[in-house]
């Protein structure tokens, strides 16, 4: 892969890869932060990449580990929340926004990855390294969560 192709292809799924870290960490400067550094890395292992026709699945896969590890350094050291000058638009059903914030991250990536970005379950457990029952458990369980958190807020 060219340089150019990968700055194309990157550049073709930056929104994804924005929306993706951003219900995976729900800090805006993190989002960003996340991005900046899976795209940094995809760049440094693109020998890595076997098929290339699998770019944007390898992409978002590093992205996930990314916002993970991030998630991770979050919760050992705490930091005090700075309001961000710029803060991300309202989101369209703000119960259903907290409801998946709040959402376990093995739940929440499957339901983000399937629902809001449209990927089959064969495509997610390759994201993830799990098997695609896995993901669907996931899926299903991810849901029934969801549902008894809307309804506990009605």
């Amino acid at each position: 892969m060219t340089d150019r192709q990968f700055s194309e292809r990157a550049l073709a799924c930056a929104e994804r890869l924005h929306r993706i870290s951003y219900l995976i960490l729900g800090r805006e400067a993190d989002c960003e932060d996340a991005v900046q550094e899976a795209l940094m890395r995809a760049w440094l292992h693109i020998s890595t990449l076997r098929d290339e026709s699998y770019f944007e699945t390898w992409l978002i896969r590093i992205l996930i580990n990314q916002s993970r590890n991030m998630l991770r350094q979050r919760l050992r050291h705490p930091t005090t929340e700075i309001p961000e000058s710029l803060p991300a638009p309202e989101p369209p059903d703000r119960a259903l926004h907290d409801a998946l914030l709040s959402l376990d991250a093995k739940y929440r990536i499957p339901i983000i990855l399937h629902h809001l970005e449209g990927y089959e379950v064969r495509e997610i457990s390759g994201m993830l390294r799990i098997p695609e029952t896995t993901v669907k458990y996931r899926l299903r369980r991810g849901r029934e969560l969801l549902r008894l958190q809307l309804k506990e807020e009605e």
